[in-house]
C-alpha cells in the first residue's frame, strides 16, 4: 500500500471538497441572477481543455448533481411517503436506501436538461450526436441546477405544509426556467419571439410529462406484466 499516494488522494478529496463549498454558491447566484451569461460561459469552457475548463465555475454536471443532494436535504421524503412507495416492487427498490432515492431524483430531474438539449440539437443543422449534445447540455445543466433546487425542494416541502411560500417560489422557479430557455433558443436558434417563447414552453412541458411519467411508472409498478 502506498501511503504517499493514499495521503496526496485525501488531499486532493478535501481541496476538492472545499472548492465545491466555495464555488457552489458563487456559481448558483451567478446563475440565477445571470443566467445568459452563465450559459455562454458553459458554451465557451466545454469547449476548452478539460483540465483547465471552469476554473472561475462548477462543472455543470457536478452543479446539478449538487443541487440535487442539497434539496434531498431540505426536504427529504417522510416515512409516510416512503411506506406507501413500499407497496410496488419498483418503489421498494427505489426506498431502499437514500442513495437509491437520490439517483432517482437524479434520473427524473436529469430530464429537463436532456430534453431541451435534444430540441435545441433537432433544430439546428446536422446529426444528434454526443458531442452536440455536449455544449447544450452543459448550458441547460446550469439553469437546470437553481430550478431542480428549487422545484425539487418546494415540491416535497409544500406538500407537507401547505405554507404558500413554497408554493410562491414553485411556480417562481418554472417561470424563473421558462424564461432562462426563451433567452436561450432565441440567442442560440436566433428565432423571433413567439417561436422561441413556443420552443421554451414545448421543452417545458415535454420534461414535466416525461418526468410524471417516468414517477409513476417507477412509484406504481409491481413487477407483472
Amino acid at each position: 500500500m502506498d501511503v504517499f499516494n493514499i495521503a496526496k488522494s485525501i488531499e486532493k478529496f478535501i481541496f476538492e471538497l472545499l472548492m465545491w463549498l466555495i464555488f457552489y454558491p458563487y456559481t448558483l447566484f451567478r446563475v440565477i441572477f445571470q443566467p445568459n451569461a452563465m450559459m455562454e460561459y458553459a458554451r465557451h469552457e466545454t469547449v476548452r481543455d478539460e483540465a483547465v475548463s471552469f476554473e472561475s465555475g462548477m462543472k455543470p454536471a457536478i452543479f446539478l448533481f449538487l443541487s440535487i443532494v442539497i434539496a434531498a436535504y431540505i426536504a427529504p421524503v417522510h416515512k409516510e411517503e416512503l411506506a406507501a412507495m413500499n407497496s410496488t416492487q419498483a418503489g421498494q427498490y427505489i426506498s431502499a436506501s437514500w442513495v437509491n432515492l437520490l439517483f432517482f431524483r437524479m434520473l427524473i430531474y436529469s430530464i429537463f436538461p436532456i430534453v431541451a438539449a435534444l430540441i435545441y440539437d433537432l433544430a439546428t443543422p446536422g446529426q444528434v450526436t454526443r458531442k452536440s449534445l455536449q455544449i447544450p447540455f452543459n448550458q441547460q445543466c446550469y439553469i437546470c441546477a437553481p430550478f431542480t433546487l428549487a422545484t425539487s425542494s418546494t415540491f416535497v416541502l409544500f406538500q407537507h405544509t401547505e405554507n404558500p411560500v413554497y408554493l410562491g417560489i414553485f411556480i417562481l422557479a418554472q417561470l424563473w426556467l421558462l424564461g432562462s430557455n426563451f433567452f436561450f433558443f432565441r440567442r442560440q436558434l436566433g428565432r423571433a419571439i413567439i417561436p422561441s417563447a413556443a420552443i421554451s414552453l414545448m421543452a417545458f412541458v415535454i420534461a414535466w410529462a416525461g418526468f410524471l411519467v417516468i414517477t409513476v411508472l417507477a412509484v406504481d409498478y409491481d413487477g407483472t406484466a
